[in-house]
């Protein structure tokens, strides 16, 4: 269910139209803004050069809008790439930032779907080459994802129960990422609404005046690790 929801924001992040701004003082008034937002909450710290090509903007255009949404705290920066003000705990942040590109992603969510393969065949199912998919099998196992057992003269991968439990740990922090939010764009005089809030998603509509946008986001950026 999560994955779905997950490949829907997506698409529908690819397909929302070019809106007129809300306001030009708005923050989140650009409609480009809203959609870097969006990315960025279904993937915190996800690559710069994949957002631009999931949203069909630049890579100069994703940053300049990330940049905008972390002079406002909306996010802030992290390594090359950036994260929404509280919806990750900080010893969760390491993982994201491992699991920034969709190549990655790939491979785990291989290892997830398919447990007990050995080094070789998940290689041969994501397309990667062996010592690549060994050097990330390294790094899933350091971050406690992953486990490698021995058999014979293989090492079979198996998933362990850590990204469910990092997933059901960060569940209080989903609900105070939704308040802060909707506590920033009242700051901003953007009187919010709440649509739609759910464990994984919230939609809200906002704006000043007769002017109005919607943005829906996900608060539940764990299962996205799978996609």
């Amino acid at each position: 269910m999560a994955k779905r929801m997950g490949r829907a924001l997506l698409a529908a992040l690819r397909k929302e139209p070019a809106a007129p701004p809300v306001s030009r003082e708005g923050v989140l008034g650009n409609p480009q803004r809203r959609r870097v937002l969006q990315y960025l909450c279904l993937h915190p710290c996800g690559s710069i050069a994949e957002a631009a090509k999931a949203l069909r903007v630049s890579p100069a255009t994703v940053r300049f809008h990330a940049l905008r949404l972390a002079a406002a705290e909306y996010v802030v920066a992290v390594g090359p790439s950036f994260l929404p003000t509280g919806l990750v705990d900080g010893e969760d942040v390491p993982m994201f930032e491992a699991l920034a590109t969709a190549g990655v992603r790939r491979l785990l969510a291989a290892a997830f779907a398919n447990t007990g393969l050995t080094v070789t065949e998940l290689a041969e199912a994501v397309g990667m080459s062996r010592q690549g998919t060994a050097a990330l099998l390294d790094s899933f196992e350091s971050l406690g994802l992953v486990s490698r057992v021995a058999d014979g003269r293989f090492a079979r991968v198996y998933p362990t129960r850590a990204l469910e439990e990092r997933r059901d740990r960060a569940k209080p922090r989903r609900k105070q990422f939704c308040d802060s939010l909707l506590r920033r764009l009242e700051s901003e005089g953007e009187a919010p609404e709440v649509l739609r809030k759910t464990d994984a998603v919230v939609h809200v509509r906002f704006g000043r005046g007769t002017s109005k946008a919607t943005l829906e986001l996900s608060v539940e950026p764990f299962s996205a690790l799978l996609l």
